[in-house]
């Protein structure tokens, strides 16, 4: 941009802005690891003519598909876990966009700058 070009505050100023972001993302994505992946769903087993319900949680391994068994007692909270985790994903996504924004701006400014220097 040709305004990031003729004023070193404006410049100055979106580094920071691309460290803060950057610094945010770590985090963002630290959070996110020490809450559990998936979802959770309810399957139904006869036996007797009584029909039992419980809860599982599914996730992924690489290739693979883990399905954990979840204590009625606990599937609130893990239902809890999974929204925040959910919450901070949005989060990381929109901070992932504006990194690539800042850079793109940020980058696009050297090249014009070297390009006018050779």
């Amino acid at each position: 941009m040709k305004v990031v070009e003729k004023d070193k505050v404006i410049g100055g100023m979106l580094h920071d802005e691309l460290k803060r972001c950057q610094e945010m993302l770590d985090s963002l994505a630290k959070s996110v690891s020490e809450f559990p992946k998936g979802s959770i769903s309810k399957r139904k087993k006869r036996y007797k003519n009584k029909v039992y319900s419980y809860y599982y949680l599914k996730y992924r391994e690489g290739v693979k598909v883990i399905s954990k068994h979840v204590p009625n007692r606990e599937v609130q909270e893990i239902l809890k876990q999974l929204a925040i985790r959910k919450k901070y994903e949005k989060e990381k996504q929109s901070y992932e966009k504006k990194i690539a924004y800042l850079n793109k701006i940020l980058h696009s400014r050297k090249k014009r700058v070297h390009g006018n220097i050779t």
